[in-house]
């Protein structure tokens, strides 16, 4: 293990107090200033303290506390800054690794934040494997939850940048040159981390006294159930949808509780960034408040029917520097003195429909198809459909995902490109659209660093 590593879990137990998903887990120890790789694993308490470190520090990232959210919704179609110019080039999709402005910064910064999450997982796997201190189901404990946050990072970063080099180990003296891997290499590393951490994850949430940022098997499913969307892989997405759908944990809530801590779509949430005990996080800090610099898109508003209860619910009005602006409005704390409680949630139950809805269709199970999308739009208070055109299916599954999953970590960004619908419907609302835009640039720093790196098409 190297003197980096070491200085991550000492960072990650100085602010475990903030843990997401080991929330409440243990008593944070006293911080220790110095440490070896045997100190940090030598009993129960400190292997527990270095996992909460390490989802402490990736999950309060600015990646995921606000800018996959952000950064890809105005690179889609869903979000525009409108503080100042500074984003203009992720809106219109110009970004350019040599360009030093802030909207590559901003790119860049998802690579660098995830990537350091990345070395932090693989750390606890390292350092729990060597451990011979360690209860044994502790140990698997420990590692399943790490392999859950390893491969819910490299889901982001294939999306995001598509082929990347494929980090396990923390040796930089092995890591540091390593060239891309395929974007399906990828992919299987994550199939293959979730499935792991699915055999041994918790089945429920009473370790946490029903808390749902406590990581189970079925938040595990419900990863590897998109992971299995997007591969293509049908009838496995449709599988562990349905395990997750039918295992009595989770039910459609009110939409205007979609948020809330511990409501019960809720799969896996993360902790509230900004504030455990009033609930803030940093989406209702970055979207809801009253000087919040994002609104949402005229093509994003105007596309919600009158009847569609989520345009009235979750889009709010206000006036930023004299201009009518509309918020996100899913997560609404950011009121001093509220009793909302609100924690980042990360996967929800109605997706897991969507996610078998289209995935049926694609096995030309057209009934089971819209009964799933049904669901989703009946809640919203949409009359149901009775399409039986696969092609009109699709485009309304595309239009649920869309309404439903807008502001959630990008999902929309990365749904446009694995469609093939990202020329047609980016190209058709920005005259600055160009395919190459469909992936980041890989940031210039890692390109100087690593000869055996390789740019993304075209923007070299």
């Amino acid at each position: 293990m190297t003197t980096t590593m070491f200085k991550y879990i000492i960072a990650g137990m100085l602010v475990a107090g903030s843990l997401a998903s080991c929330e409440k887990m243990i008593e944070i120890p006293a911080p220790i200033s110095e440490t070896s790789s045997e100190r940090v694993f030598s009993s129960d308490k400190l292997a527990l303290a270095a996992l909460s470190g390490a989802m402490s520090n990736t999950v309060s990232s600015q990646a995921f506390a606000i800018n996959l959210t952000v950064v890809n919704g105005m690179a889609a179609d869903e979000l525009l800054y409108i503080a100042n110019s500074n984003y203009d080039e992720i809106a219109t999709n110009i970004y350019s690794p040599l360009s030093a402005a802030s909207g590559t910064s901003l790119v860049n910064s998802l690579w660098s934040d995830i990537y350091a999450g990345i070395y932090r997982f693989n750390s606890v796997i390292e350092g729990v494997t060597a451990s011979s201190a360690l209860k044994d189901s502790l140990k698997t404990q420990l590692i399943a939850n790490a392999k859950f946050m390893r491969g819910l990072c490299y889901f982001y970063l294939v999306n995001l940048y598509r082929d990347v080099p494929l980090v396990l180990k923390t040796d930089v003296n092995v890591t540091s040159l390593q060239p891309g891997n395929t974007a399906a290499e990828i992919y299987a590393q994550i199939i293959a981390d979730l499935k792991d951490a699915k055999e041994v994850l918790p089945a429920d949430f009473t370790s946490q006294s029903g808390s749902r940022t406590v990581i189970t098997k079925w938040a595990a499913g419900a990863l590897l159930a998109r992971v299995y969307l997007y591969t293509e892989q049908w009838q496995l997405a449709i599988d562990e949808a349905t395990n997750v759908i039918d295992n009595g944990l989770f039910a459609m809530g009110t939409l205007s509780n979609i948020s809330v801590k511990n409501n019960t779509e809720s799969i896996l949430q993360f902790g509230s960034y900004l504030s455990a005990t009033s609930g803030y996080t940093y989406m209702g800090l970055a979207l809801a408040a009253s000087y919040t610099q994002y609104t949402m898109t005229d093509t994003l508003r105007h596309s919600f029917t009158a009847d569609d209860q989520r345009g009235q619910q979750w889009i709010h009005t206000m006036t930023y520097n004299n201009v009518i602006s509309y918020q996100p409005y899913k997560y609404q704390n950011n009121t001093t003195g509220t009793t909302r409680l609100e924690a980042p949630t990360v996967l929800r139950l109605a997706e897991q429909y969507l996610i078998r809805a289209e995935a049926s269709l694609h096995l030309q199970l057209t009934d089971a198809a819209r009964a799933d999308m049904n669901i989703v739009r009946v809640r919203a208070g949409l009359g149901a459909s009775t399409s039986t055109d696969a092609a009109t299916l699709a485009l309304e599954i595309e239009s649920e995902r869309r309404h439903e999953l807008f502001a959630e970590y990008g999902l929309r960004w990365f749904d446009l490109r694995r469609t093939g619908r990202i020329n047609t419907v980016l190209g058709a609302l920005k005259s600055t659209w160009t395919a190459k835009a469909a992936y980041f640039p890989l940031p210039q720093s890692a390109i100087n660093a690593n000869p055996n790196l390789v740019q993304n098409p075209d923007y070299n």
